[in-house]
């Protein structure tokens, strides 16, 4: 958390005085000594290490007003808990949600009263003694960060990612302009380039002398997975959930089976993605910064409001969400100081915002955009109905998550953690009123991205702590594991596994890139087919792969829709752009070859990867002179043949007689 919170520091100095990787890695060695002397300075003599408050006995009989709301909140939450899991009356879910949610924030802001002290811990709750909690977790860690190894799951997100790390690697330099299409000839694509994640990425990179693609997809998925297991730990241990070890168990288990067809499942933006930084900042960031506004509001102390500010940076620094997701947080986390010591609460919050509410008022100041530009093509995005299911998978398994998020702010031990849990639901809640999407993107340009404000709910900690809850309430004196091991049951008979292929993924084995076999492959062999410089029409994902791997050769659109950004650029070409990449992407026929020829010349398209099965699009573009220059088992790739052919391109692009004679074949 340290390296990547200096770290976004030093990377916006460097595009700000624009300083290339030798001046960044300097800073950063400068900034991680300075901020080791200003942590021992800061230390003081402590009788031991710290650890988590201890568990508390039940505070006093609950009142008739407290009974009724934890009614109300069991109610409504149950009801929509059942709706999500038959995807029906969105609308209804809404309400619903937000009634659950509020009663239960009142609930536990009328329990934030000092509870009697810790008592004995109920004997029928399976509490293991410490080293068997922490060998138990490390197994989950360490299994975890050797199964993100195995599963290839590619993701066509990387194409902005990747390729600004490659960047990085080959020029040493961090880019303020376009890196797709040119060589920081247009705009970029993702302005400002606020996260500093992917240029850490490149910088390692170019340190090691190893492509981007290596230390994203080989290095940084192990690790990252590994301390994310620890930091679910840690949050579980700050709520003073007892037996520890059960509810991590179970919540990696909701995780693994909690994949399928939709995107925004907690289970698919696990460790099938662990190598993007927002996948990080939901993972690892998160429940660290639960943990430090935590320790804030039990304790509001100077040296806290630090480490909140420090979490803000770093977060910053994986995704530009967090400049919305950690104001969010923020109130969430310190609400529970609010009633009692609203300045130190607002302080502490002001602490972790500071930094994301900043790079969110330089983005507007700036003319900030994304690739992402919400058209009347794609209006659904906005409808909570949409949405909604691809957080929480139809079936048990949304049952069990939305109980968990509803359920939280009655069921997790710590008192001041249950407030924030109330506020993180309700937040949650509001994205799912049906126009409150469509109002923020008129308002400020943040529309359907809000989805990931159910980020800052912690699903799978909160399905642990349910685990956790029931055992204590459904105690069974033969079996008291018969609850969590329910859930897990439920989890891995009806969820799917986030390994397979209804999730998109499959083994591989040795650890790998997080690009298709077939396409990465190609991609090679389509880059060494043509020289620096050259433009490459391809197949959505063959084109991303190819972006991946190099910035010298560029593709002619890698994602359609990232080119709408650029449509009035001057040398874009736009309308010749989208005829090839609808010709190479089969999204019109075969036969309908109206402009593509002319689009070819206009962009001087230097090789055409097509795949095997399209024998009427190889053989038009052989008709506009072009010959096999590399083949697969998939895609055939053809270069132009000697300039001076009819319907051969001619211009400073064209390989012309350089290439050679006979079809390469690999």
């Amino acid at each position: 958390m340290v390296v990547l919170a200096t770290w976004t520091v030093v990377y916006h100095a460097c595009l700000v005085l624009r300083l290339g990787v030798p001046w960044a890695v300097g800073l950063e060695a400068l900034a991680l000594f300075a901020w080791g002397v200003l942590a021992r300075r800061a230390r003081r003599p402590q009788a031991g290490p710290e650890a988590s408050p201890p568990a508390q006995m039940p505070g006093p009989r609950p009142t008739v007003a407290e009974r009724r709301l934890t009614v109300l909140t069991v109610a409504t939450g149950a009801a929509a808990a059942l709706l999500v899991a038959f995807d029906v009356l969105w609308p209804a879910i809404a309400a619903l949600w937000l009634v659950a949610a509020l009663a239960g924030t009142a609930w536990a802001a009328l329990r934030l009263r000092p509870e009697p002290g810790p008592g004995p811990a109920s004997s029928s709750d399976p509490v293991g003694s410490p080293r068997t909690e922490a060998l138990v977790v490390l197994a989950w860690a360490t299994g975890a960060a050797v199964l993100s190894m195995l599963i290839l799951r590619p993701n066509p997100d990387d194409l902005y990612y990747v390729n600004l790390s490659q960047w990085v690697v080959d020029h040493g330099t961090f880019p303020v302009r376009d890196t797709i299409f040119s060589d920081l000839v247009f705009p970029m694509t993702s302005w400002p380039p606020i996260a500093s994640y992917d240029a850490l990425v490149g910088t390692l990179g170019r340190l090691a002398g190893v492509r981007a693609a290596t230390v994203a997809y080989i290095v940084v998925p192990p690790i990252a997975t590994f301390l994310s297991v620890l930091a679910l730990w840690r949050l579980l241990r700050a709520w003073q959930v007892k037996a520890v070890a059960v509810a991590v168990s179970v919540a990696i288990a909701f995780l693994l089976f909690d994949g399928g067809p939709g995107y925004a499942t907690p289970g698919n933006l696990f460790l099938t993605r662990m190598w993007q930084g927002k996948v990080i900042l939901l993972c690892l960031l998160v429940p660290l910064l639960l943990v430090y506004a935590l320790r804030y509001v039990e304790r509001p102390t100077l040296r806290r409001a630090g480490w909140l500010f420090a979490g803000g940076v770093a977060a910053t620094g994986l995704s530009t969400s967090a400049m919305f997701l950690v104001p969010l947080l923020a109130l969430a986390g310190t609400a529970p100081l609010m009633l009692r010591r609203p300045r130190q609460a607002l302080q502490g919050a002001a602490a972790m915002a500071a930094y994301p509410l900043g790079a969110g008022v330089v983005t507007v100041l700036l003319g900030g955009h994304s690739a992402d530009l919400f058209g009347s093509r794609e209006l659904y995005r906005f409808d909570p109905a949409w949405f909604g299911p691809e957080i929480f998978a139809a079936g048990p398994l949304a049952v069990i998550g939305v109980a968990a998020v509803l359920g939280g702010a009655l069921a997790v031990p710590n008192r001041h953690a249950r407030v924030t849990t109330g506020v993180a639901a309700a937040m949650v809640g509001l994205t799912f009123v049906p126009g409150v999407t469509q109002l923020s993107y008129d308002l400020v340009g943040l529309g359907p991205t809000l989805w990931r404000v159910s980020w800052i709910a912690s699903v799978a900690a909160l399905v642990g702590v349910l685990a956790t809850w029931l055992t204590r309430h459904l105690p069974s004196h033969r079996f008291p594991l018969a609850a969590p091991l329910a859930l897990v049951v439920v989890c891995a008979l009806s969820g799917v596994p986030i390994w397979s292929q209804r999730s998109g993924a499959w083994w591989q084995l040795p650890p790998h890139w997080q690009r298709g076999p077939e396409a990465n492959y190609t991609a090679r062999l389509a880059i060494h087919a043509v020289r620096p410089g050259d433009v490459v029409l391809a197949p959505d994902d063959l084109a991303v792969t190819i972006a991946v791997l190099s910035t010298d050769v560029k593709t002619v659109a890698p994602r359609g829709y990232f080119m709408d950004y650029l449509r009035g650029e001057p040398g874009f070409h736009f309308a010749a752009r989208l005829t090839l990449v609808n010709y190479a992407n089969a999204d019109v026929g075969a036969g309908d070859t109206a402009g593509v020829g002319a689009a070819l010349r206009r962009l001087g398209v230097d090789e055409v990867c097509l795949p095997v099965d399209e024998r009427q699009r190889l053989d038009f573009v052989r008709a506009q002179g072009y010959r096999l220059a590399a083949h697969s088992l998939r895609y055939r790739c053809l270069v132009p043949g000697t300039p001076g052919t009819p319907g051969v391109p001619a211009g400073p692009n064209t390989r012309g007689s350089a290439g050679p004679d006979r079809p390469r074949a690999f």
